[in-house]
């Protein structure tokens, strides 16, 4: 018996030296990728998948075994093809023993020879581009190639199909890509592009997840505020991948190499880890004569880069904002815009990472929802079931948002501190308190909603500009909105 020893090395020259030199097998034995159909059988000294279809070529075999399980002959009972398809490997080394029962060659002769040969397999485990990763079942933590990808979910979940039922096919493949390169001048790609897929596109999981990605830390980066993660859905092509068709993800957990991202249901798709590298002048305004926003800037490129807070499409007169301009100033550029208040429902939800169920109807229980995003129903009726907002009062039996109209102090409040669970106090001892320190229009503020401003005030999410008044009707700008929402992230560890 010989044996044939196929190492991995990812260098294409050293390849074909090596197969250059390769000795038979006693068997001719070959393999293939199995997720590449266009793929040919060879005897090719490398593997960057770990799910292989193997051919044995032998004449006049009576069964073939790989590894004691029984390969299939193709064709007639004289064919010399057998075939054993998506046999997995595991990271490293694999020996692959094949085992030949042959027919007798003598018709007395009832016997039958047995020939034996095995060959050793080395799986690459750098993330090289079109390296291949297949799993039989989601399972509790999906890891591949030395770890630089993690999809971690609970115990019990299951790939579902378009029906809620479990699916026939219950694997997960994963992928390694080369990164777009139309990403300039905005983002610099930090990691190669991880494709997640079930076996078709209209499966999804049982159970949300989260996902963690190694990024490449060579290009030093010490900032990582500035690091985000990217996500196209799983049916575009990954040669066609354009900027415009890429959402941030809000990330969370940023290590010196690593960054996560919650992995929903639907969450099947290309991920990329890049650095923004592109500003806004939103933050030089005052060289031109303009606001001087440039204290805003650590809070606002923090949501930015997480996915949490975009920027303003429209101004108020429907002209569109520049590329270049994040939309916290009027076009004068010498005064603020109010953040509305489904803007700020929606930047609460991703940052705080609230759950929903894309696959839900939505069901449209405020009567003023017509002209919103998918995305902001979504956080808005996600936060009501949660009961971040207060109840509303009906008018001709139908529930109203004003989804845009300017957010006050004190709704912010009110959202935000059902949102983060704070203890309130009674409505008699936030009165008293409010009263002593803001004398002048503590009484301006709603009676129930006072022990919200308070602990608003108390846990450092809004402050007082003019001593003695607490101004809880006064508009929320947008840059204000990003102060509020980023400290409520660092409290509640979503940074």
């Amino acid at each position: 018996m010989t044996s044939k020893k196929i190492i991995l090395i990812p260098a294409l020259l050293i390849f074909f030296f090596c197969s250059a030199i390769t000795p038979a097998l006693a068997l001719d034995i070959y393999w293939k990728p199995a997720n590449d159909e266009n793929a040919t059988y060879s005897q090719r000294p490398y593997a960057n998948t770990n799910r292989v279809d193997i051919q044995v070529n032998v004449k006049k075999a009576k069964t073939v075994e790989v590894n004691n399980e029984e390969a299939i002959q193709i064709g007639s009972t004289d064919s010399e093809l057998w075939l054993f398809r998506d046999y997995l490997l595991k990271p490293g080394e694999n020996t692959i023993k094949v085992k030949v029962e042959k027919r007798s060659s003598s018709k007395k002769d009832k016997d039958s020879d047995t020939e034996t040969d095995d060959l050793t397999i080395t799986v690459m485990e750098t993330p090289a581009s079109g390296s291949f990763r297949y799993f039989e079942s989601p399972g509790s933590k999906l890891t591949a190639f030395d770890k630089s990808i993690g999809l971690k979910l609970p115990k019990d979940t299951a790939v579902i199909d378009s029906q809620g039922r479990a699916a026939f096919d219950q694997s997960v493949s994963i992928q390694i890509n080369t990164p777009p390169t139309n990403l300039a001048p905005y983002y610099l790609p930090l990691s190669p592009l991880y494709s997640i897929h079930s076996a078709s596109s209209a499966y999804y999981l049982s159970n949300a997840g989260e996902l963690t990605l190694k990024y490449d830390t060579s290009t030093g980066n010490a900032d990582t505020d500035m690091i985000t993660v990217l996500y196209a859905p799983p049916n575009y092509q990954t040669s066609l991948l354009q900027l415009k068709m890429m959402q941030k993800i809000n990330s969370y957990n940023h290590t010196a190499d690593s960054v996560t991202v919650p992995f929903n249901k639907f969450g099947f798709g290309h991920y990329l880890v890049a650095r923004v590298i592109s500003d806004f002048n939103d933050f030089s305004l005052n060289k031109t004569g303009g606001l001087d926003l440039s204290w805003a800037r650590p809070y606002v490129m923090a949501l930015w880069t997480k996915g949490v807070m975009n920027p303003l499409e429209k101004y108020p007169d429907g002209s569109y904002v520049p590329d270049n301009y994040f939309g916290l100033t009027d076009k004068s550029g010498k005064k603020e815009l109010p953040v509305t208040r489904i803007e700020f429902i929606s930047m609460l939800g991703r940052g705080l990472r609230l759950p929903f169920s894309a696959s839900v109807a939505q069901t449209h229980i405020f009567s003023d929802m017509q002209d919103l995003g998918v995305s902001d129903v979504q956080y808005l009726e996600a936060a009501l079931k949660e009961g971040w907002i207060p109840n509303s009062l009906t008018i001709n039996e139908k529930l109203y948002f004003h989804p845009n109209d300017p957010l006050t102090r004190e709704d912010a409040c009110a959202f935000m501190a059902r949102a983060a669970g704070f203890s309130l106090v009674s409505q008699d001892q936030a009165t008293q308190t409010l009263k002593a320190y803001y004398p002048s229009d503590y009484n301006s503020a709603d009676n129930w909603n006072r022990p919200h401003l308070l602990a608003c005030i108390q846990n450092g999410l809004i402050t007082t500009t003019n001593k003695g008044y607490l101004e809880p009707n006064k508009q929320i700008t947008r840059a204000e909105a990003a102060q509020m929402i980023y400290s409520l992230m660092q409290k509640n560890g979503y940074l």
